[in-house]
């Protein structure tokens, strides 16, 4: 990945075809983190993506390269999530 450019916008459902590898690498990275995160499933990842509610990291050749979404949860409070 040396010398490319990476750019980091609003997620949409064009990006729909990450959600997979998104999910894969989440997983494979808390395992070797030893935390406990919950797998997601494609659909919510892709449900973040449409609803505009992620950003996604992607280098000037379309590789994949980061992904985070916000939560609403009770109250309306939002918090960070990164995968």
């Amino acid at each position: 990945m040396d010398n490319q450019i990476i750019f980091v916008r609003i997620a949409n459902h064009n990006d729909a075809p990450y959600a997979e590898e998104i999910i894969t690498e989440t997983e494979q990275s808390a395992i070797a983190r030893g935390s406990g995160i919950a797998k997601r499933t494609a659909a919510s990842v892709i449900e973040k993506m449409t609803a505009g509610k992620a950003v996604i990291a992607l280098t000037n050749t379309g590789e994949w390269v980061g992904f985070s979404y916000l939560e609403t949860w009770e109250g309306g409070a939002s918090f960070p999530t990164q995968d």
